[in-house]
């Protein structure tokens, strides 16, 4: 059974953390947890997008926080690394990594989501992101998982991730793929026969039509 990390990083926040997010940011506890909601299931299917089972290659931005978000056995986020200038600097080279190419539209649904101004859902993001990528890399260490385990578990739970995209993100932003193996149309096409033989079939009918016709002519022509 594969491991739900949409769960597992929503569980890591505590009411404390939450607070101390929203006291940063500015905005109320609600908003900031309807914010992160979204910001989740949208940095997995990041990772995703951009690897595949059989070519798992670490970002070079993978590796940013680790000095400052160092490793520990806390169950936790840890928010206090949101006061450290260098950890939200950081911060933003895994940010631009990770959603260099839909940045806007993450803001545009964060924003949406939490119910608050642009600019403070930008805050969030940048605040929320290293502090989730810190703790997944600390989680996966406790775990003893490589970086191609945790994109295994993202391939088997690419469903799961699509399902919670908050409005206004799709699978497309990551280049994720989330059509079936098999095209519903291709299948149907190869159990219906196509127009092509019917008409086949119609003209074989015709003919003979013709050809008793002829036949009946002549018979009469010489019979009469």
């Amino acid at each position: 059974m594969t491991t739900n990390l949409i769960d597992v990083l929503r569980k890591s926040f505590t009411e404390k953390s939450y607070q101390e997010i929203s006291q940063y940011v500015d905005i109320n506890t609600e908003s900031t947890k309807n914010g992160i909601k979204a910001i989740i299931p949208a940095m997995l299917a990041s990772i995703l997008g951009i690897n595949t089972v059989n070519n798992a290659v670490q970002p070079t931005w993978w590796n940013a926080l680790e000095d400052d978000y160092p490793y520990s056995e806390n169950e936790f986020i840890d928010v206090t690394n949101i006061k450290t200038p260098s950890f939200l600097t950081k911060g933003r080279e895994v940010l631009s990594g990770m959603f260099h190419s839909c940045h806007d539209d993450l803001i545009a649904s964060v924003s949406s989501v939490a119910g608050i101004q642009k600019e403070k859902a930008a805050g969030l993001i940048e605040v929320s992101v290293p502090l989730i990528m810190g703790y997944l890399n600390n989680w996966m260490r406790r775990k003893g998982w490589k970086f191609k385990d945790l994109i295994q578990n993202l391939f088997e739970q690419k469903a799961n991730i699509v399902g919670a995209l908050p409005t206004g993100i799709s699978p497309a932003h990551f280049g994720i793929n989330n059509m079936p193996k098999h095209n519903f149309s291709e299948t149907i096409e190869t159990k219906i026969p196509t127009h092509g033989a019917p008409r086949k079939k119609s003209r074989n009918g015709l003919m003979w039509l013709i050809g008793l016709i002829l036949l009946a002519l002549l018979l009469w022509y010489f019979m009469g």
